[in-house]
């Protein structure tokens, strides 16, 4: 320093006159002259300086500064001082213009107001201040605007007493709307509530009562309109007892109606006829039904074909079976063969002793008693079956049966339970079909016995357009007037019935209904024999045809050609 200072004069007058030109040529850059807020212009950061350090400190900047003018335009350099008394250098400019807070002295301080609620302090108070010229006298000395302040100031904001009430009053307003939506969401979810346990106890109550009726309902369902079932028992030996199973649920009745295997039914063949117990090797289970409809006149709806191996395990499955025994049941039927159930009342019989004595036929009884035989194990069934759809069906499925398609399993459970309440109620039985030695119906016995047990399962004539079933009676001491009548009979379209018998002649020939919807076809099928319409009568006597044709000695038979 001291070797610096030595050649002040000499340095500093060279190096002043060196820089000389660029001291002049300055203005020439065009720099932007700069003005405070009054209007007044900002004298230059740099003005030229007298002092050694100052001008050892320009000196410095142009050695080694690439961008003097930028430099001095832009970043000029604090001041350097020495020792000796210089004049102070003034302020740099700042980025943009700002004007200086006057002295304390110029002006008295504005009062300051109170400060509001906003961050910042009172606008006034700062407006006062912070402004240049605030303690000047006029009234424009004390104005201030918003304006004037930059945006990286806060200021304060005062609020009037009525906006301050009108805020609170909007809380007060907004709170009261608020608690008005919670009453209504809590209404409204206490209504919810109370719905969703209403619906939840009627679902319950209407659970507990399909539950407490489902199996009596559930049974109806499975069995639909089958109240008269066919059921056919076959032992190892190909023999056959057959049975309707009757659910007259009208009468409130139920009944095991035993068909002889001698009763002689429709078949396809020509003549069409068949009996019971050869029907279901000649003419198949469906064609079976049919005949039986024919005959009884009531439509039969479903077959069940029970093998003895089947009815063994039905009856092992229930637990055994109770019947009034006439006769020993031994192993195999025989009679050295092992004992299985002694004669007697109540008598317990396990699965291979019902088959044994369902099937028991004495060296000198005829077919009936095996029949009555075979109707009392089907009454046990019947009886010890339980009256839940459930549990029947358990007992069906574990029977392990090939059943017919008419009567699968499900309905074959649905027959058995209706038949099993109908028993439990105390009114079920067991009956067997009257059938004349040659295989045909005694109109006089049979006629009322069939009305009698199927009930209000036998179709009426005006409920559908099923053909009149017609059976033929000759009195006329022709034999060839039965078979001619036959043929006319089936050629006017209606259903034949085999089994006509003979009868002592009379002279007038005779058509007998009962009911008078078959009035029109009795008189129809006069004008097809060759007979006049009163030849139809109505009577009083059970029959079991439709009509009943007696051929009396006027009727003729057509010659044949």
């Amino acid at each position: 320093m001291s070797e610096r200072t030595g050649g002040q004069d000499d340095w500093s007058t060279g190096q002043y006159q060196q820089y000389q030109p660029y001291q002049e040529q300055a203005p020439q850059q065009q720099q932007p002259q700069q003005y405070d807020q009054y209007g007044q212009p900002v004298p230059s950061a740099y003005p030229q300086q007298g002092g050694y350090g100052y001008q050892e400190q320009q000196q410095y900047q142009q050695a080694y500064d690439p961008y003097p003018q930028q430099q001095y335009a832009t970043a000029p350099q604090p001041v350097v001082t020495e020792p000796e008394p210089v004049p102070a250098a003034p302020a740099p400019a700042p980025p943009r213009p700002r004007a200086a807070r006057p002295a304390a002295t110029e002006a008295a301080p504005a009062k300051p107001e109170p400060p509001s609620e906003q961050v910042g302090g009172g606008r006034a108070g700062r407006s006062a201040a912070g402004k240049p010229g605030a303690g000047k006298s006029g009234a424009g000395a004390g104005k201030t605007s918003k304006d004037d302040y930059p945006t990286d100031e806060f200021t304060f904001v005062d609020e009037e007493a009525e906006e301050s009430e009108d805020v609170i009053d909007w809380l007060k307003f907004a709170e009261s709307r608020s608690e008005v939506r919670a009453e209504r969401r809590r209404k409204l979810r206490n209504r919810l509530i109370g719905a969703g346990v209403v619906v939840a106890l009627a679902a319950a109550g209407a659970g507990g009562y399909l539950w407490f009726t489902g199996d009596k309902q559930t049974a109806a369902t499975a069995a639909g309109p089958r109240q008269v079932n066919v059921v056919h028992l076959r032992d190892l030996q190909g023999k056959v007892s057959s049975a309707l199973l009757v659910n007259d649920s009208s009468g409130h009745k139920g009944t095991v109606l035993l068909l002889p295997d001698t009763l002689r039914l429709p078949g396809p063949g020509d003549p069409p006829v068949t009996t019971v117990g050869q029907a279901m090797d000649s003419i198949g289970p469906s064609a079976t039904r049919e005949g039986l409809t024919t005959v009884l006149g009531a439509p039969v709806a479903g077959t069940w074909r029970l093998d003895t191996p089947y009815l063994e395990l039905l009856v092992a499955q229930l637990g055994g079976v109770r019947v009034d025994t006439n006769a020993e049941a031994h192993e195999g039927g025989k009679p050295d063969g092992k004992l299985l159930a002694a004669a007697g009342k109540n008598t317990l019989l396990n699965g291979k002793a019902a088959v044994a004595y369902a099937t028991y036929q004495a060296p000198t009884e005829n077919r009936d008693a095996q029949l009555a035989r075979f109707g009392q194990v089907m009454d046990a069934v019947v009886r010890t079956m339980p009256t839940e759809f459930k549990d029947a069906k358990d007992d069906v499925h574990r029977m392990n049966a090939v059943l017919d398609p008419s009567l699968p399993e499900d309905a074959l459970a649905g027959v058995l339970v209706q038949l099993s309440q109908q028993a439990k109620d105390g009114h079920f039985g067991t009956t067997a079909l009257t059938v004349k030695p040659d295989g045909t119906l005694d109109d006089a016995t049979a006629g009322k016995q069939v009305k009698d047990v199927l009930g209000g399962t036998v179709k009426s004539a005006a409920s559908g357009d099923a053909p009149a079933r017609v059976s033929i009676q000759d009195a006329s001491g022709n034999d060839q007037a039965a078979a001619a009548a036959q043929v006319q009979v089936m050629n006017a379209g209606l259903t034949f019935i085999p089994g006509g018998s003979k009868t002592a002649p009379q002279a007038v020939s005779e058509i007998r209904y009962t009911d008078d919807a078959r009035q029109a076809a009795a008189k129809s099928l006069a004008l097809s024999l060759n007979l006049p319409e009163t030849a139809a009568k109505k009577v009083t006597d059970a029959q079991n045809a439709d009509l009943v044709v007696v051929l009396g000695k006027d009727y003729q038979a057509p010659k044949t050609q």
